[in-house]
Order: structure tokens, then C-alpha cells, then sequence
């Protein structure tokens, strides 16, 4: 992970438990599980930019934080638009939550990889065993 995700990373945790602080106050109705959802996920959102800050160079941990926080935003959202008596402004401060996440989930998968990481044709040519063939170790047609 570059300096530049991580710092987004950390952007992303401290606003994403503001957020979760605001819910509580506006929507109590969803206020315990937004509330452990948004402290859980963005401090382990910040906890795994300051691990990117010291050097470690992997984004899965961070991938599968935003995947189980996107998981639970969605059962909040869904139930905010769906039936809970909650008022407008918590509904779109849930569904700016959900999205955010869902954003940063994308960024982590997606953001800073070269064009030619999706470009199928380069790896087949420089790969000449792409194609299903196997190398063959040098005492393989020997028999014993």
C-alpha cells in the first residue's frame, strides 16, 4: 500500500467514525450496531494505515475490514429505507456511510495499478506456460 492510499485510508477511518458518532446522536434507532460498526471499522481502518505508514506494503487486511463493515452498512442501510420509523436525514447519513465504504472498498481493490495489470494479452506473452502448458522437470522422460 503507497503513502498516498494510506493516508486517504486513515481520512477514511477518522471520517467514517465521526459518522457513526452522528448516527447515534440523529437516528438512535440504528445507533448500537452503526455505532460498534463505524468504532471497529474506522479505527481498524486507522490501525491498518499506520501499519501501511510503517512499511507494510498489503492491502488485505484493510480489504477484508471494508468488506465486513460494507456488510453491516448494508443490512442498516436496507432496514433504514425499508421499514425502521427513522428520519430522512439519518436514512442519508447511513446511505453516505454505506457509500463511503463501498468507495474505499473499490479504491483498495482497484486504486494505483497500472493499466497494464488488466491487460490479459501482456501476461499470456510473456507467460509462455499460460496457456495450460506445464513445464516438464529435466529427468522427466526417463524412466526408473
Amino acid at each position: 500500500m503507497s503513502k498516498k492510499m494510506a493516508s486517504i485510508l486513515l481520512a477514511y477511518g477518522v471520517a467514517f467514525a465521526g459518522l457513526s458518532l452522528l448516527v447515534q446522536q440523529i437516528a438512535p434507532v440504528f445507533a448500537k450496531v452503526t455505532f460498534v460498526a463505524g468504532m471497529v471499522g474506522g479505527g481498524l481502518s486507522v490501525l491498518w494505515s499506520i501499519v501501511a505508514f510503517a512499511g507494510h506494503k498489503r492491502r488485505a487486511w484493510a480489504i477484508l475490514t471494508m468488506i465486513a463493515v460494507t456488510i453491516v452498512l448494508l443490512t442498516q442501510v436496507v432496514q433504514a429505507w425499508v421499514g425502521a420509523p427513522t428520519s430522512l436525514t439519518g436514512r442519508l447519513v447511513l446511505t453516505v456511510m454505506f457509500l463511503m465504504t463501498m468507495g474505499m472498498l473499490l479504491y483498495l481493490f482497484h486504486g494505483e495499478r497500472p493499466p497494464e495489470f488488466y491487460d490479459r494479452g501482456t501476461a499470456r506473452r510473456e507467460n509462455p506456460f499460460g496457456q495450460g502448458e506445464r513445464p516438464q522437470p529435466p529427468d522427466a522422460g526417463r524412466r526408473r
